[in-house]
């Protein structure tokens, strides 16, 4: 059975490797990546797709109605997965008041609503190849949201003797993910069934 899948991602970010599947007069940016993922990996393993379709964006609506429907649609998920790309974060404005963070943290959290409740999401983070096809940029210690650090190496130490990841946020590149997802989703689905063993932080 499938999974519901939210994908947080930096729709314009032309830094990444250019895909065969681009048109040549089209840059490639993180939302071809997510074409490939709700059109031929979705439907192969019968996930859901709760993000937005191509051609459904919210960029025009104002702000208050911009976060209740991504909440909406992460409330309703059992898994986030985070594109990573070389230019997701600009220096300005701050980083919580960027989406992409406000995405994770609203992922991580514990959500009541009436009588529905929905637990912390599993996190994926996609490392995206950059234009040369490399992936070091994500390793430098400066790159990246503060809330996506937070969520590593935070199991609590009562539980750190090498049964369970030491980081909640399951991390994998691109050619990683596409080669085993449902492996990928399911490592990251196993640390949510152990949520109450991490040190989830929500706020940065």
């Amino acid at each position: 059975m499938g999974n519901k899948v939210f994908i947080s991602y930096k729709y314009a970010d032309s830094s990444v490797q250019r895909l065969i599947t681009t048109s040549s007069w089209e840059q490639t940016t993180p939302r071809n990546y997510v074409d490939i993922i709700q059109q031929k990996v979705f439907p192969k393993y019968g996930h859901i797709n709760k993000g937005e379709n191509d051609g459904e964006s919210l960029a025009n609506f104002k702000e208050s109605t911009i976060y209740s429907k991504l909440a909406d649609k992460i409330f309703d998920s059992s898994i986030t997965i985070v594109l990573i790309s070389p230019n997701m974060k600009v220096s300005y404005p701050f980083e919580k008041d960027q989406w992409i963070p406000w995405e994770i943290s609203y992922s991580l959290r514990t959500k009541n609503r009436q009588e529905n409740r929905s637990n912390p999401n599993a996190i994926l983070a996609v490392v995206l190849p950059d234009s040369f096809g490399n992936y070091d940029y994500a390793n430098y210690y400066s790159f990246g949201f503060e809330i996506l650090k937070l969520n590593k190496s935070n199991l609590k130490p009562a539980y750190s003797y090498g049964v369970y990841d030491n980081d909640y946020i399951v991390s994998c590149t691109w050619t990683q993910f596409l080669s085993q997802f449902d492996s990928w989703i399911e490592k990251a689905l196993r640390n949510r069934s152990n949520v109450e063993k991490y040190n989830l932080r929500v706020n940065f």
